[in-house]
């Protein structure tokens, strides 16, 4: 491929007027026209007096020719390599082929340039740009914080000013809160003591509870006696249900020995007589019957004196029980009233002992908020002081 053919396929596939190698050997006016009118579209420069100039008068054509002919010059003699060369208006009127390729060449290769320098100057104008907007965005932050210091200057200034004014009455109030931590400390110290005496007084308290528990009748020993007593007073009706019986049976036995005396008597009478083997045998029954009366009476006698034993037992057993039971309820009563007495008392103490606490945390609150209120104000004392001392 030589030079030209590489000349129009750079300029084919840049520029829109397309041209031809025959055309380039036998360039006409028109042709050159319409090329060098496509570069300068490109180069953006303003051809609207240049595009319609053939249709115009013939004065008017000679004009723009020469005005058309001065804009390819200035081009030409810029981006030549001589000086002395010269683009004429015979060469607009009459092109040659080695003059026509010289411009064209020229006028393209000046084309790449401004581009490249449009792109160099556009990426170096954006920096300048961005480097322009981030500096005034800085400057604005920079006056706006400038604005804040100096708007935080004027009320630090008219806060000193009030604070002079309140100095002399801060100076005051400080003193009036030392002379109440004194006074709060002191308060303090008396709580404390009252603490320790009532934390000794519950000591007390919860030994002598302690010495009560022991002596008191528990719940296992109370439920073993209730059931020891209704055992006996179980036993109790088993025996005085036998005595009634055996009372019962001593009485029919005494009416039936009381019935048959008389006929002992009377037997004992006619024993003294001699009768015949009937009376003898009679006479032995009725010894029979005298010894089974004595042996009833034998019986009974033994039987009334287990009878009054069991009585007298079943007595003494409840006269014993109705004492246990007194003296365990009267100790229940009485252990129950000195737990209950120590219990309230104990209570009274601890709900005294509470609010004790509860004041105590009280004044201590209040102390930590007038110590946090005295280091506070000590600061903005000593915050003013270092700021008057630094203004003057």
């Amino acid at each position: 491929m030589n030079a030209d053919a590489a000349f129009i396929e750079d300029w084919n596939s840049i520029i829109p007027f397309k041209i031809k190698a025959s055309e380039l050997e036998t360039p006409t006016e028109k042709f050159l026209f319409k090329c060098v009118l496509s570069i300068f579209k490109l180069m953006h420069y303003d051809v609207s007096n240049y595009e319609y100039m053939y249709n115009e008068p013939f004065d008017t054509i000679m004009v723009r020719r020469v005005e058309f002919v001065a804009r390819i010059n200035y081009i030409y003699q810029l981006c030549s390599d001589s000086k002395q060369t010269s683009y004429f208006f015979v060469d607009l009127v009459k092109p040659t082929a080695k003059k026509v390729k010289h411009l064209l060449k020229i006028l393209l290769n000046y084309l790449f340039y401004i581009n490249m320098v449009k792109e160099t100057v556009l990426e170096k104008a954006n920096q300048c740009t961005e480097k322009y907007n981030e500096l005034k965005s800085k400057l604005n932050q920079e006056q706006i914080v400038k604005e804040e210091i100096q708007i935080r200057a004027n009320n630090m200034n008219r806060d000193i000013d009030d604070l002079k004014n309140k100095l002399p009455q801060i100076k005051q109030h400080i003193e009036a809160l030392v002379e109440t931590q004194k006074l709060l400390r002191g308060k303090l110290a008396v709580l404390e003591t009252k603490d320790q005496e009532m934390v000794e007084k519950i000591m007390n308290l919860k030994k002598q509870l302690l010495q009560l528990a022991e002596h008191k009748v528990t719940d296992d020993e109370a439920l073993t006696l209730i059931a020891k007593k209704e055992a006996l007073e179980r036993e109790l009706v088993v025996l005085t249900e036998n005595e009634n019986q055996l009372q019962e049976n001593n009485a029919i036995h005494a009416a039936s020995i009381h019935k048959m005396w008389p006929c002992i008597v009377l037997l004992e009478k006619l024993s003294q007589y001699e009768f015949d083997t009937s009376c003898r045998t009679l006479r032995n029954e009725l010894k029979q019957l005298k010894l089974s009366i004595d042996q009833t009476e034998k019986n009974f006698q033994k039987l009334k004196n287990i009878s009054d034993g069991l009585a007298n037992s079943c007595k003494e057993m409840e006269a014993y029980i109705a004492d246990k039971q007194n003296e365990f309820y009267a100790r229940n009563k009485v252990v129950k009233n000195i737990e209950q007495k120590h219990v309230r008392k104990l209570h009274s103490l601890e709900t005294e002992l509470l609010e004790l606490q509860e004041t105590d945390e009280l004044f201590m609150n209040i102390m930590k908020k007038e110590q946090k209120e005295l280091e506070m104000i000590e600061s903005m004392k000593q915050e003013t002081l270092d700021f008057i001392e630094n203004k003057h």
